[in-house]
């Protein structure tokens, strides 16, 4: 384990994590992300590559299909991206770990600290969506996470359950929104922004756990987006199914 309770442990060859991702939003359908780690190269220096498949949904749903660490820390350094197919559409994050940098804020328990993470969304909903303006690659937030650390406790997973993990409830709130493409320059765009950026940005509220006790990802995940009504909250989950960890 690392020295940091809150610190996933560095990923490194032979390490595998399953996680399952379920929803009550009407329609959707649970799946399975899986991440195996193996000694590799990124940009010619040694790096600990994590292969992602997908089982009841799309790589899509992750972002991407590989990314790449530092073999030494556990920080990300770069990842493979997925395409977005005919009706997909993508979102990735900057730092693609900020769960992970959770650990680094130095927020201790009672506390409260702050995180800036960027999302990028390309695909069908974004080019359909501008279409009219003349259309877009891309539609890019700046979030400001805000982040609370609650007292560590215990967290129960399918997998296992990891004693005096640490505790995280984050809300997002925005801080730019932009669209990337011809759109950009539409003399329409500024009317139309503020509610554009309203379909894009829902009160979104996470409560996270992590662990030293696995690499990577962190054991739990409850996400609650506000929606209008009638809809109203819909609530996300993510836990660990199964998990390797190679021999330290």
């Amino acid at each position: 384990m690392s020295g940091n309770e809150c610190a996933p442990l560095v990923a490194k060859a032979g390490d595998s994590v399953t996680m399952r991702y379920t929803s009550t939003s009407a329609g959707s359908t649970p799946y399975s992300v899986r991440w195996d780690f193996a000694s590799g190269t990124y940009k010619g220096s040694a790096a600990v590559v994590g292969t992602v498949s997908v089982t009841g949904g799309s790589v899509t749903s992750v972002g991407y299909t590989a990314v790449y660490l530092d073999p030494v820390t556990g920080a990300a350094l770069g990842q493979d991206d997925a395409a977005a197919g005919a009706s997909d559409t993508v979102t990735t994050y900057e730092p693609a770990d900020w769960q992970q940098r959770l650990t680094n804020a130095g927020i201790q328990g009672g506390s409260s600290g702050k995180i800036a993470v960027t999302a990028t969304v390309k695909g069908k909903s974004v080019s359909d969506g501008f279409a009219p303006l003349g259309g877009a690659t891309a539609i890019v937030i700046k979030y400001e996470f805000v982040v609370n650390r609650d007292a560590n406790e215990t967290v129960t997973t399918a997998a296992k359950s990891f004693s005096n993990a640490c505790k995280f409830r984050v809300n997002f709130q925005v801080k730019d929104f932009q669209v990337q493409g011809p759109a950009a320059t539409s003399p329409l765009l500024s009317a139309l922004l503020p509610t554009l950026q309203a379909g894009f940005t829902y009160p979104t509220d996470v409560t996270l756990w992590t662990t030293n006790g696995m690499p990577w990802q962190v054991p739990k995940t409850i996400t609650v987006v506000t929606l209008p009504a009638p809809t109203g909250a819909i609530t996300s989950t993510g836990e660990l199914t199964a998990l390797t960890v190679a021999p330290r």
